[in-house]
C-alpha cells in the first residue's frame, strides 16, 4: 500500500486545480436531501457548503485518506464567500497544505482552499482541519 500523502507532504504543497462546477442535478439532488422547511431556498445558487464538499472529495483523495487503516476525524471548517455561485457556474478549487504535525502518533493538518470563477477571480476560502490516526509515522 503506498503512504498516504499527508505523512510526507510538507507546508505549502498545492493540490488542484479541480473543477468543482455543481450541475443542476447534483444541486436538485443536494436540496432533496436537505430539504424541508427549514432548507433555505437558494433559487438557481448553491449553498455553499456544496462547493466546499465537492472539494474535500477530491482533497480527501490526493491526500491518500482513503488509505486502509487511517481513521480521519473532521475537527474544523472555516468558510467565506464574497458572493453567491450559480447552478452550473464553472468554480475552480485550488488547496495548500497550511500545517501538518504529528503528536502522539496522530496528524494535525489543515487545508486552505481558494475558489476562483471563470475569470479567475476569488469568490471564496475554506479552511478544512482533519486528525489522522492509524499510520505508522516515520
Amino acid at each position: 500500500m503506498t503512504a498516504p500523502l499527508i505523512s510526507t507532504a510538507v507546508v505549502c504543497h498545492e493540490f488542484g486545480p479541480y473543477d468543482v462546477t455543481i450541475p443542476a442535478g447534483r444541486a436538485i439532488a443536494y436540496a432533496e436531501a436537505v430539504g424541508g422547511s427549514e432548507s433555505p431556498a437558494y433559487g438557481d445558487t448553491l449553498a455553499p457548503i456544496m462547493v466546499v464538499a465537492a472539494a474535500l472529495a477530491v482533497l480527501i483523495e490526493d491526500l491518500g485518506l482513503y488509505s486502509g487503516g487511517l481513521q480521519t476525524i473532521h475537527a474544523g471548517q472555516e468558510v467565506s464567500w464574497a458572493r453567491q455561485v450559480r447552478v452550473g457556474e464553472r468554480v475552480e478549487a485550488v488547496g495548500r497544505l497550511a500545517a501538518n504535525s504529528v503528536r502522539r502518533g496522530n496528524h494535525f493538518a489543515t487545508v486552505a482552499v481558494s475558489y476562483t470563477d471563470s475569470d479567475g477571480v476569488e469568490i471564496g476560502t475554506s479552511s478544512t482541519t482533519i486528525i489522522v490516526s492509524g499510520e505508522v509515522s516515520s
